[in-house]
Formats: C-alpha cells, sequence, structure tokens
C-alpha cells in the first residue's frame, strides 16, 4: 500500500444511492444503516452529485424540516473545479488514479469525500479517512 496505491481499494462500491427529491431524513436514515459519511446522488441512472455528513448539517443547522427538505437543496453537486468559488465541489477520479492524487485533489477542493468513477457505470465514494488509512499502510 502507499501513496502509489489505486483509489479503488479505498472506495465504497456500495454506498446507498437516492433521488433528488429524496427526503433529508431518508437521507439521514440510510447514512446510519449502511454506516456511511455520504451517499450517492442520482437523477434517473445519472450520478448527479453526493450528499455528505456537511450537507446534512447544513440542513440542521438552516433549522429545515427533515421531512420536507429535498436533496436538491443540499446536495454537493458534480461541477468542474474551475477558479470560481464554490460551496464544497464534488470532486471526482477514475479508480486508477493514486491515493497522492486523490488526496492533492481533495486538498484543493477543500473537501472530504471523493466520487469514484469504475468500469462501466459503476460509482463509488472515497472518504478522506479510508485514503489516508492506504497512505500509511
Amino acid at each position: 500500500m502507499g501513496l502509489q496505491t489505486s483509489i479503488r481499494d479505498a472506495a465504497n462500491w456500495n454506498v446507498p444511492v437516492v433521488g433528488m427529491q429524496s427526503s433529508m431524513r431518508e437521507v439521514i436514515e440510510k447514512m446510519v444503516a449502511a454506516k456511511v459519511s455520504a451517499v450517492l446522488v442520482k437523477s434517473d441512472d445519472t450520478v448527479t452529485g453526493l450528499v455528505s455528513e456537511m450537507d446534512v448539517l447544513d440542513c440542521i443547522v438552516g433549522k429545515n424540516d427533515l421531512d420536507t427538505a429535498r436533496v436538491a437543496e443540499f446536495l454537493t453537486k458534480c461541477e468542474v473545479i474551475t477558479g470560481q468559488p464554490v460551496k464544497s465541489p464534488c470532486a471526482q477520479l477514475d479508480e486508477s488514479e493514486s491515493v497522492q492524487n486523490a488526496l492533492k485533489v481533495l486538498a484543493a477542493a477543500g473537501t472530504h469525500h471523493l466520487l469514484v468513477a469504475g468500469e462501466g457505470d459503476k460509482a463509488g465514494i472515497a472518504a478522506l479517512h479510508d485514503l489516508l488509512r492506504l497512505a500509511v499502510a
């Protein structure tokens, strides 16, 4: 293992999936049941972003009703990272990228979760702590 290891080994390929119109309560329930810190968001069959524990906190701190607040209002959208200020962009890499590159992308994006693209339409999430675990193994 180490910094040159593929991020394939850090990705959770069985992360829960929610839709844009799912309630934030459903997100929390899925996170707790799966013991994960983020879920994938899909619109039709396309991954459009993710909802992390920080997005959930934004919802709660804003005193939103968890049953009526929708994922579409709080998700971190997958957008290209540019020079424009973004709340917290959804960073994405291919599963063959190294842990070192993934950590650089997360640092640049200022986020703790990385969307990982696998073979075909497979998608997963690698959390910062999973990448760090590989880096020091």
